[in-house]
C-alpha cells in the first residue's frame, strides 16, 4: 500500500528503568552462555505497573506533541501482546476514559509485536473516513510482561529478553514530522504452529494457569518440521522478512540504500542481520541494534522506541527514509517506510 496523505503528527514513549542482564545472569535467571553469546545488556522491567496506565503515560506525550491534541482525535487503536488486565474487558476503553477522549470510535488490535505496525496500517485505510472535526486517528500500546505465567528471561530465540514498555504515535491526515510512504503487510501461515507447538487449541493456556512457553512450542514445531522434511524454518523466516522489506521499498520507489535507518525487534545482531540488513544490503550499524540491547524486545513499541531516541538524539535530518520492520505470530510480517519531513520541536 502506498497511502496518500497519512503523516506522523506526535510520538511519545514511556519506559520503566532497564534491570542490567548481568545481574540477572548472578541471580540464576538467566543462563550464562547465552548471555555472551546474545550481547544483551540490559532489559526494561516496569514491576507493577499495568499495561493500559503505562499506554496512557506514552499518548499523554504523544498528545502533547501533536497539533491537534486530544481534541482532534477520532478513533483510538490499543494494541497489546500480552495480558492487558481483566479478560473480557476492553483496555482501549480504559486508555480512552484515562486520556478524556470521548466521542470517538477505538478498538484493540492484536497482532502480537506487529500490533503498532498494524495499527498504522488500518490508519492509513481509516483517516479518510474521519469526523471532519476529528481527523487523527491514536495509537497505543503497551505490555508487561511480569508475570508468573511467562518467563521473560527464556522467551525467545538467541537469548531475546521480553522488556516492558509503551508507545504511542498519532497518525493525520493533514500534516506531520514524517510522512508514511509505504506499508507491505503479509501473513505465512505456514510457520502458524510455531507460536502454537503441541497446545491444545482449547481451553485456552492461560485459563489452565499454566506456563506460556513460547520457546518449547517454537522447539516443538521445528522437530515436526525437521522429522517431516519441511524447509529450514530459520530459512523460511529470513526469506519472509526479506520479501516483505523489498517490497515495501519498492513501494515506495527506494532501494536499501536510500534508507537512512533501520528500525527492527530488539534482538540478537545475527537475527537483525540475516533477517533484515543483508537482504538491503546494509551494515547492521544502519540498525538501532546496540541502543535496543540495553532496552530487551519490547514487544510492539521497539521500532517507535528507537524512532523517538533517534529524533531526541539528533541523529535524523530532514528527508531521511526509514524502514520500521517487525515479525509476530502468525508468521505476520509488516514493513513501513517513512520519510522525515520536518525535524519537530520537541526534539530541539
Amino acid at each position: 500500500m502506498k497511502p496518500a496523505h497519512v503523516f506522523l503528527a506526535g510520538l511519545g514513549c514511556w519506559l520503566p528503568e532497564p534491570y542490567p542482564v548481568s545481574e540477572a545472569v548472578a541471580a540464576g535467571l538467566y543462563d550464562a552462555t547465552v548471555h555472551a553469546e546474545s550481547g544483551l545488556r540490559g532489559v526494561l522491567v516496569a514491576g507493577p505497573e499495568a499495561p493500559p496506565d503505562m499506554a496512557v503515560r506514552a499518548a499523554r506525550t504523544a498528545l502533547s506533541r501533536s497539533p491537534g491534541g486530544t481534541a482532534a482525535i477520532g478513533t483510538v487503536l490499543h494494541g497489546s501482546t500480552f495480558y492487558q488486565g481483566p479478560e473480557m474487558w476492553s483496555p482501549t476503553a480504559y486508555v480512552m476514559r484515562e486520556l478524556g477522549i470521548t466521542g470517538a470510535g477505538g478498538t484493540e488490535i492484536r497482532n502480537g509485536c506487529n500490533s503498532m505496525l498494524t495499527g498504522v496500517e488500518l490508519a492509513a485505510g481509516l483517516l479518510t473516513h474521519q469526523p471532519e472535526d476529528r481527523p487523527d486517528i491514536l495509537l497505543t500500546t503497551a505490555d508487561n510482561f511480569g508475570s508468573p505465567l511467562f518467563n521473560r528471561w527464556n522467551s525467545g530465540p538467541m537469548g531475546v529478553i521480553a522488556a516492558d514498555a509503551a508507545s504511542s504515535v498519532v497518525i493525520s491526515p493533514t500534516d506531520g514530522f514524517a510522512q508514511v510512504d509505504a506499508v507491505v503487510s503479509r501473513v505465512y501461515p505456514e510457520f502458524e504452529a510455531m507460536a502454537r507447538g503441541d497446545e491444545p487449541l482449547f481451553p485456552p493456556t492461560g485459563s489452565t494457569g499454566h506456563r506460556i512457553d513460547t520457546v518449547e512450542r517454537a522447539q516443538q514445531f521445528n522437530e515436526r518440521v525437521r522429522q517431516t522434511g519441511g524447509t529450514s524454518v530459520a530459512d523460511g523466516i529470513a526469506k519472509a522478512c526479506s520479501e516483505t522489506v523489498l517490497a515495501a521499498l519498492d513501494e515506495a520507489g527506494l532501494e536499501g540504500g536510500d534508507l537512512r535507518w533501520v528500525l527492527v525487534p530488539n534482538g540478537d545482531e545475527a537475527t537483525t542481520r540475516n533477517c533484515a540488513m543483508e537482504p538491503l544490503g546494509l551494515d547492521v550499524s544502519r540498525s538501532q541494534w546496540e541502543f535496543g540491547c540495553g532496552i530487551g524486545h519490547a514487544s510492539a513499541s521497539d521500532q517507535f522506541i528507537a524512532l523517538d531516541h533517534l529524533l531526541r538524539t539528533g541523529q535524523l535530518d530532514e528527508g531521511d527514509h526509514v524502514l520500521l520492520f517487525g515479525g509476530a505470530p502468525g508468521w505476520s510480517a509488516v514493513a513501513v517506510v517513512l520519510t522525515v519531513r520536518a525535524l519537530p520541536s520537541w526534539t530541539r
